[in-house]
């Protein structure tokens, strides 16, 4: 074989991490705010372990921490509505995270508004981009977790956010991804792969794209650093940073925040 792994140590560099952190490496994905209703009660609980379970029939599933107040709503209800929110809702998700509905009433906590679902009870959050109603067909406890089968009885997009697939387009329409504690994203560009023609070396043409990848990488990484330095200058001249620029730098591939400029206290960000 020409690349027999057997024989191949791992790269330089990579390092080991405690097997419970896989869930972590798996994360990315966009935020599903959960919304049931049951016996007059709602609740909402933000998620990130979601997941497509079939085509034919339609079905999602979400997994739920079995001592959850959410889990007992969904057990009790068979129902539940996956909301996805974008950046506007950020602090808001957040915050969810932090309250048990069991004790609280998020949606007065909150002041989110809501509206009427087209096949379940549970409500539907405004200042998302798509919404999926589902009605539970299995429940499977998985270790601490329950995972719920959801068969799809509705879904609504906010169709400049999405039509068959996700769009990149305005920073407010785009999908809120979860990273880790605190820590969000949006998406900020498209790539196109290229496969192969028949008539081609694989292993030649992977290769090359390989090595434009690389050097694209390097050449946004150039421009980011460019781009920071310069608005770090305007702050360290006490010149304030209207988000307008921010926002324009997404636009282009440049994801920039009020972090990255180190020292604010020489200028301001407005809408800080």
């Amino acid at each position: 074989m020409a690349n027999d792994y057997v024989f191949n140590q791992p790269p330089d560099g990579i390092e080991d991490r405690a097997n419970a952190s896989a869930g972590r490496v798996l994360l990315g994905g966009p935020v599903a705010l959960v919304t049931t209703a049951w016996r007059g009660k709602t609740n909402i609980v933000p998620i990130s372990w979601h997941m497509p379970l079939s085509a034919k029939p339609p079905i999602v599933g979400i997994a739920v921490g079995q001592e959850r107040y959410t889990a007992e709503m969904i057990q009790h209800a068979q129902e539940f509505a996956i909301n996805i929110p974008s950046r506007l809702l950020l602090h808001h998700v957040q915050y969810l995270g932090t309250l048990s509905g069991e004790h609280v009433d998020k949606f007065e906590a909150t002041q989110l508004e809501t509206f009427v679902p087209k096949t379940i009870t549970a409500p539907l959050v405004k200042g998302c981009v798509a919404w999926i109603e589902c009605q539970v067909v299995e429940a499977y406890p998985v270790g601490d977790h329950i995972l719920f089968a959801g068969l799809v009885t509705s879904v609504q997009v906010d169709p400049q956010s999405f039509d068959d697939r996700w769009l990149v387009g305005e920073p407010e329409t785009r999908p809120l991804h979860f990273i880790a504690g605190n820590r969000y994203s949006t998406l900020s560009g498209v790539m196109e792969a290229r496969v192969p023609q028949a008539s081609e070396a694989p292993e030649r043409i992977l290769r090359e794209r390989v090595a434009e990848e690389l050097e694209l990488t390097r050449e946004a990484r150039e421009r980011r650093e460019e781009a920071v330095g310069e608005l770090r200058e305007e702050v360290r001249r006490g010149h304030s940073i209207d988000p307008a620029t921010l926002d324009d730098l997404a636009k282009s591939g440049i994801e920039v925040s009020a972090d990255d400029l180190i020292d604010l206290s020489k200028g301001i960000v407005l809408g800080e």
